[in-house]
């Protein structure tokens, strides 16, 4: 879902301290009750040692609900992050390229997105605001950043390191359509750094992917109905879920607003080979594993029963969409494809090691 369609614009609640400088907005009395109530419950949480490349560093982070938070000023004093904060907006812009992580500050919380893709449908998954100070989950320095961790109970500390990663340069390209009638933004990656051939194949499915949504929307814009008196909206956005081991895998949302209570996105996996640019089917990871079907129909079934919301239990489908993440792949469902729309993408994540037989290389057919 796009949060930045759903929110109305929000008085921000409190003054967040970012390297020693406090930022303050107008206040509210709900936003002040909320900072007070949210620095009670954070004085609460227990700290945490962190390490970057075994040297221990001057900011701790915290632990909440099963996740190590961390300081978005580590990001910056540690790993080199550019940060920026656009008091309009109440958002904090943390990197660039590919990996731009904004992090919108209102009542409701902190919505965590990378280039406009909205990251965590679970908001204990999202960044918050403790003590004053602004955390964000060492899960997704994890997913999305390139960072791996090692925790150790006993001292209570988290070793961050960075993970090696495919030598390619990834940007972030633009269309903007927009018109009288609708507001049209495009957004979508280019690679370079492969050979010619496959960077070439695998920047021409990109840039296909995007042009055909622009204009598939200045379409519809044209026949906008008279009586909807917001404009059309359309956006594309995306996000890297894994860039390792020759093989690069992204997830592409599409959102469309034409009237009524709400818009519609469709989601896209789309994962390459670096080797020669041709896309990887679901079949190629796990080719090692004659019965993949079936095992994964099983499990599927298995972990859809067990949904809190009412859930078609359809199990795998012909062409299952998916994408590769640390470890692992994820399959997920449209909108309304087997579930309510209020559960979003139902997304079911497995690791390679539930799925193939013991030491197999998922990746082995494509490098």
């Amino acid at each position: 879902m796009n949060k930045g369609m759903k929110w109305s614009s929000a008085v921000l609640a409190a003054s967040i301290l970012l390297g020693g400088t406090s930022l303050t907005e107008a206040t509210s009395t709900y936003a002040a009750s909320a900072a007070s109530t949210a620095a009670k419950q954070s004085a609460q949480q227990p700290s945490v040692v962190l390490k970057y490349n075994g040297k221990t560093l001057s900011q701790q982070g915290k632990a909440l609900n099963g996740n190590t938070m961390i300081p978005l000023t580590v990001l910056r004093d540690t790993f080199g992050y550019s940060i920026s904060y656009n008091s309009v907006t109440r958002t904090y812009t943390a990197g660039t390229g590919s990996t731009k992580l904004n992090l919108e500050v209102s009542e409701y919380g902190v919505a965590t997105n990378l280039n406009g893709y909205y990251l965590y449908s679970n908001t204990s998954d999202e960044a918050k605001i403790m003590d004053g100070r602004l955390y964000v989950p060492f899960k997704l320095l994890n997913d999305y950043l390139g960072f791996q961790g090692v925790y150790n109970p006993a001292q209570k500390s988290l070793d961050i390191s960075k993970r090696v990663m495919n030598d390619i340069r990834i940007t972030s390209e633009s269309l903007d359509k927009s018109n009288n009638n609708a507001s049209i933004v495009i957004g979508y990656p280019h690679v370079s750094g492969l050979t010619e051939e496959a960077q070439q194949a695998i920047n021409a499915v990109l840039k296909q992917k995007a042009e055909s949504f622009a204009a598939a929307s200045e379409k519809q814009a044209g026949q906008r109905d008279g009586k909807v008196e917001r404009k059309y909206g359309f956006q594309q956005n995306y996000a890297v879920t894994f860039n390792r081991e020759g093989v690069l895998s992204i997830v592409i949302d599409q959102y469309s607003y034409t009237g009524g209570a709400h818009g519609i996105t469709v989601r896209e996996g789309l994962t390459f080979s670096l080797k020669d640019g041709k896309q990887i089917e679901l079949g190629d990871l796990l080719k090692s594993a004659p019965n993949y079907k079936q095992t994964l129909d099983s499990k599927l079934k298995e972990k859809m029963k067990k949904e809190p919301f009412e859930v078609e239990a359809v199990g795998l489908k012909d062409k299952p969409d998916f994408y590769v993440k640390e470890g692992g792949l994820a399959i997920f469902y449209q909108q309304y494809e087997i579930a309510p729309y209020a559960a979003g993408f139902p997304t079911y994540t497995f690791t390679f090691g539930e799925l193939l037989p013991k030491g197999a290389n998922p990746f082995a057919a494509v490098q």
